[in-house]
């Protein structure tokens, strides 16, 4: 049998690579290895099947919602008029614009 090894190594600092770490140290090493390459086989399947996880959508979702609502309204933007001169100079490109 041909083994390829592996070393993980895990932030212990940041809460989601120690709850993985965690979850990992209480597996038995034979599941922690069928674990390891189901995870791996799903990402790459995932991948190439271009599939969105529809829990991260509804998260993206509703991260989008809760920061557009802290917004403030929106604004009326006025813009202001082009000088005479250039008013006639865009007019010329626009007429120039029908011609494609």
């Amino acid at each position: 049998m041909s083994v390829y090894r592996m070393t993980l190594r895990f932030n212990l600092e940041d809460a989601k690579e120690r709850g993985a770490a965690e979850y990992l140290q209480g597996l038995k090493h034979g599941d922690c290895n069928r674990f390891v390459v189901s995870a791996v086989l799903a990402r790459i399947r995932a991948h190439d099947a271009k599939e969105v996880d529809p829990t991260l959508l509804d998260s993206i979702r509703r991260i989008f919602r809760e920061e557009m609502r802290t917004l403030p309204p929106t604004q009326e933007i006025t813009v202001p008029a082009l000088p005479a001169e250039e008013q006639e100079d865009q007019s010329v490109l626009d007429d120039l614009e029908l011609f494609g």
